[in-house]
């Protein structure tokens, strides 16, 4: 009886968990984003330019544009400046899907671009701060509210997309 209670409480405590979140994602400024694709399989991640796992979730996401709709916020890392200058490049970019792959391929690693700060990436760290996204990438599925903190090469497959 006692596993039969804690299974219940564990599954109760995730539906109040993912109610939650549906509730943080309404507050989630998405036209301050930087999206990516057209699909209809949609998700919210926050990354760090020069986060490794970061880059390898971008590796597949770029693959399936025409199957997902992704709204990427920067966050770099704290007191790194050139995790910052790389996040200011991407988001003040004309062209900034062009400007994350860039980054994300390794362009700027050891020589950072030299740029302007970007207000938008404050914006992005205290929206990810708001929703105490602690480390990076951290996703939303919007279909259904479900968080996967940090790399799973089985997101697009919990995304509901197929290759």
């Amino acid at each position: 009886m006692l596993p039969l209670l804690m299974l219940f409480g564990f599954l109760f405590a995730q539906d109040l968990y993912q109610e939650f979140v549906k509730e943080q994602v309404k507050q989630v400024p998405l036209k301050k984003a930087i999206v990516f694709g057209r699909g209809k399989a949609e998700l919210i991640t926050f990354m760090n330019p020069d986060c490794g796992h970061c880059r390898r979730e971008w590796q597949e996401l770029k693959k399936v544009p025409d199957k997902v709709k992704v709204y990427i916020f920067l966050i770099p890392f704290r007191g790194h400046e050139e995790s910052r200058a790389k996040a200011d490049y991407i988001a003040c970019s004309e062209e900034p899907i062009k400007a994350l792959d860039e980054v994300f391929s390794g362009k700027f690693d050891g020589k950072p671009p030299k740029v302007p700060r970007c207000p938008l990436v404050d914006e992005h760290i205290r929206l990810a701060e708001s929703l105490n996204v602690g480390g990076t990438p951290y996703n939303i599925i919007l279909r259904d509210y479900k968080v996967i903190e940090g790399y799973n090469p089985e997101l697009l497959k919990i995304m509901g997309v197929k290759r």
